[in-house]
């Protein structure tokens, strides 16, 4: 029950960070500050750390996606044969672990809320929205599979569930691999593009 409360307030906190930084930005478009607004950013060690994690906890959850999609659910199926013991242990101890996957999609979501906080130079804000939102997708995604592992762990194999579970984790799949090309090209746009010297 801990760990879910845990993943709960990550995505909570996600999601509050994103809503503060979509009001600011909201009132700095209908209520422009002035030139100063848009000057160039300082290099930061902060926003650059946000950035590789980032990109890193992209990858990993590209990886964990896919491997829970063309994997581990459709063992599912493959237990279910050996009775419903043999499944329910598997499931059980999946569920026990699933800590290990979802904890680092949540850190990447919440670095790229803090991305909009703190901004990265030569990384569009533009690009850092975009990821968000796929993020927020995500989240938003995320309790179709959950119930789908928690209904087969209490009710035992279907295979109704199982095609509800591959289709939604489909989606976050694909979900995160657009967030990890996305999180590529924010990170050439930061090292790879020229910056006047002393920057």
């Amino acid at each position: 029950m801990k760990n879910n409360i845990d993943l709960i307030l990550m995505a909570v906190t996600f999601l509050l960070i994103t809503l503060a930084a979509a009001a600011r930005d909201l009132w700095r478009w209908w209520r422009p500050i002035g030139p100063s607004h848009d000057q160039p950013l300082l290099k930061s060690s902060v926003s650059d750390l946000l950035l590789l994690i980032g990109v890193a906890m992209a990858w990993y959850s590209v990886a964990s996606g896919w491997i829970c999609q063309l994997t581990i659910y459709p063992m599912y199926a493959d237990m279910s044969t050996y009775g419903p013991p043999a499944f329910h242990g598997f499931s059980r101890g999946y569920l026990s672990r699933i800590s290990i996957i979802v904890r680092p999609a949540g850190a990447m979501c919440l670095a790229w809320a803090g991305l909009l906080w703190l901004p990265c130079r030569n990384v569009p804000k533009r690009l850092v929205w975009t990821i968000v939102v796929l993020c927020v997708a995500f989240v938003a995604v995320t309790p179709i599979p959950a119930s789908a592992q928690h209904q087969m762990s209490g009710e035992g194999f279907s295979n109704a569930l199982e095609t509800r579970l591959l289709w939604s984790n489909g989606i976050r799949a694909l979900i995160f691999t657009a967030i990890g090309v996305l999180a590529l090209i924010a990170t050439r746009g930061r090292w790879m593009n020229s910056e006047p010297a002393g920057a």
